[in-house]
């Protein structure tokens, strides 16, 4: 049965549909019940964070069940996987994690610094369990990170070999840390350098085998638009995107549709120049450099 959309007369951008490989959008949990009523089709994917750990247990196991009625995957974060193997617990993990509906296991290696071997076996025994896996590239503290030379700065080669050994050791899908993406891209969109090696490592890795998260430390929840909006100039309407509170779901799917203010509205400027661009996301962006508020 089609569904029958609001002003349904009105023609929209398409959009992929579920299950989706590409396009995919991660949203932290927890939803509310209207955020999923109104765009639940448009959630792919939905990350248990560490602070769950704290929550009782019949309160998750209730929000979980909700979400697989949205057809939303499960996703834990990595820090309690990480927990269980530093404490051994990793068979109890799993089978709780099986029990729960857990879909997804990010694999951390944030703290405990696995050689190539130990990955292929750690995500191989995850896989076997019939979970998919992520694992993320770039760390918060630069000093520490092993990608990066200085805040703003990527070693592009050791990037593309991180995303590759992930991939490689049989990861569904590679996120790649948000302040990292977010400083290549710029406040206001102006890092060249920083995007240049950003498309760099995308075209070798592919974008759809990447999630490119946006959010961090000293970010509202609504300011990463911004930064979504140039991912989509590049990559079109279908990149990965996650780290999305549940408030910027529906302002997230207009920015993959091109009405929302970001790049001044490219499908509505694309309709009335008469589609001028092969596709509506292409159409020529404003000048961010000068910014919409003074600082």
């Amino acid at each position: 049965m089609n569904k029958e959309y609001f002003f349904g007369m009105l023609d929209r951008p398409k959009r992929s549909t579920k299950p989706r490989t590409t396009g995919i959008t991660g949203v932290f949990d927890p939803i509310p019940q209207i955020v999923l009523e109104r765009f639940g089709e448009y959630i792919d994917i939905v990350k248990l964070l560490d602070p769950t750990l704290w929550a009782p247990k019949k309160v998750i196991e209730q929000a979980i069940a909700l979400y697989k009625k949205y057809d939303i995957l499960v996703h834990i974060g990595g820090i309690p996987q990480e927990i269980a193997r530093v404490e051994g617990k990793m068979d109890q993990f799993l089978a709780e994690a099986k029990r729960l509906g857990i879909d997804i296991i990010e694999y951390e290696t944030h703290v405990l610094k696995p050689n190539l071997d130990q990955m292929r076996e750690d995500i191989g025994r995850l896989k076997e369990y019939g979970f998919k896996v992520v694992a993320e590239v770039g760390s918060k503290w630069w000093w520490k990170d092993e990608t990066r030379i200085s805040r703003d700065v990527i070693n592009i080669d050791r990037t593309i070999k991180c995303f590759e050994v992930y991939l490689d050791a049989g990861c569904d899908k590679v996120i790649w840390e948000g302040l990292i993406v977010r400083n290549l891209i710029g406040k206001r969109l102006d890092n060249r350098e920083g995007q240049k090696a950003l498309l760099e490592v995308a075209e070798t890795i592919g974008p759809e085998n990447i999630i490119f998260e946006l959010w961090g430390p000293g970010l509202t929840r609504l300011e990463p638009f911004r930064f979504i909006s140039w991912l989509i100039y590049q990559f079109g309407p279908e990149v990965n995107v996650a780290n999305i509170w549940s408030d910027g779901v529906p302002l997230l799917e207009s920015l993959r549709r091109g009405t929302l203010y970001e790049m001044d509205h490219p499908y509505i400027r694309w309709l009335k120049e008469g589609k001028p661009t092969a596709n509506w996301w292409k159409m020529e962006p404003p000048p961010y450099d000068i910014g919409l508020e003074r600082e």
